[in-house]
């Protein structure tokens, strides 16, 4: 659980006045849900199911493989899935925004399944509508987006993280209260195996208080393969065991990246993390090199997520150093078979 180190009196009157913010920002957003729940504000509903997949903190917590995953199962069911997403504001140049980093590892690794992006999802998903067949829409960091209705409301938990410091922004990372679970319909805590157990027992107890009703699933963050960023080609996971690399990543847990790594043997040397959706330009992909060369190392390991904005910045990258993203998916602990039941059987109405 996240802690607060206060240093000196300025420390402390900035932390009473994001403390401030915080009970301002609660407020608000408990205004605003009230709104909603009362009618106030309308949702606006599409003529077509829709599982939004959100969570209650802000940073990684495993939302895009999930929605990966559960595009995958409905694809398997013969549905024709759909998934809306915000997208994110690129300050560069050299990756467009309209794609971003999320979207575009969505297209890559299902190419059939069509991605909508854009902060207005419901006009996305209408005028998807007008030309194109689909089934049932996934709403990408939908939970806090109370402007369109869904079906079905799944909740991802971090378990290295669940709760942050227990603060709402900007004091934390809470992007609600707890009690906000409450209107869920199923939470999934993923990387638990990521976690220690004495935080899997903790997790489980609060949940137990929390929530006592809805469906609560397990997941691990299961490495799958390991690409090779120019090619596609692939290694072995057992490729990493033993060897030096260095690594990087744009995410917002770049921890439990490392940790992965360091999980399948790899020594990892000079392990570098940029802020969560970072834009890469010249002079960064230049440093990562620089920093290969000085350390002898000839590997180059990234997320999927991050390989996607690295294509425009191949030929910077030495040919002599080997450049990788590790492919991670979801894997649910126990029986998926009520899971998948859930999930189309919302798909379904």
């Amino acid at each position: 659980m996240a802690t607060d180190q206060v240093n000196g009196p300025l420390a402390g009157i900035g932390i009473f006045f994001l403390w401030v913010l915080s009970c301002v920002y609660g407020a608000a957003v408990k205004r605003i849900v009230f709104f909603y729940k009362k009618g106030i504000f309308r949702r606006r509903r599409l003529h077509r199911p829709v599982i939004s997949v959100g969570n209650l903190t802000v940073g990684g917590s495993g939302k895009t493989p999930l929605v990966m995953f559960l595009a995958q199962i409905l694809k398997d069911k013969n549905f024709k899935p759909v998934v809306l997403t915000r997208g994110y504001m690129d300050k560069g140049g050299a990756f467009s925004r309209l794609e971003g980093d999320e979207a575009a590892m969505i297209r890559r690794a299902l190419a059939d399944v069509p991605v909508l992006v854009g902060p207005n999802r419901f006009q996305n998903a209408q005028d998807f509508l007008k030309g194109h067949a689909a089934d049932i829409f996934i709403l990408d960091d939908g939970f806090q987006h109370w402007r369109l209705a869904r079906d079905m409301d799944i909740v991802v938990l971090d378990a290295v993280n669940p709760w942050g410091n227990g603060c709402l922004i900007p004091r934390g990372i809470l992007r609600e209260p707890l009690n906000a679970l409450k209107r869920a319909d199923m939470i999934v805590v993923t990387k638990t195996n990521l976690a220690g157990g004495d935080t899997i027992q903790e997790i489980k107890t609060r949940l137990a208080v929390l929530c006592p009703d809805q469906m609560i699933v397990w997941a691990r963050h299961h490495p799958v393969g390991l690409r090779d960023v120019r090619s596609d080609g692939a290694e072995d996971l057992s490729f990493l065991k033993g060897k030096e690399i260095c690594s990087f990543c744009g995410i917002g847990d770049p921890a439990s990246f490392q940790k992965i790594l360091t999980d399948l043997g790899a020594r990892v040397k000079e392990p570098v993390a940029f802020m969560d959706h970072y834009s890469y330009n010249n002079q960064d992909i230049r440093r990562l090199v620089e920093r290969c060369h000085e350390n002898h190392i000839d590997t180059l390991v990234t997320t999927e997520k991050d390989a996607v904005k690295l294509i425009p910045f191949l030929d910077i990258f030495d040919r002599t150093i080997r450049l990788f993203y590790l492919k991670i998916q979801i894997a649910l602990e126990g029986d998926e078979g009520e899971f998948i039941q859930r999930i189309t059987h919302f798909s379904q109405h």
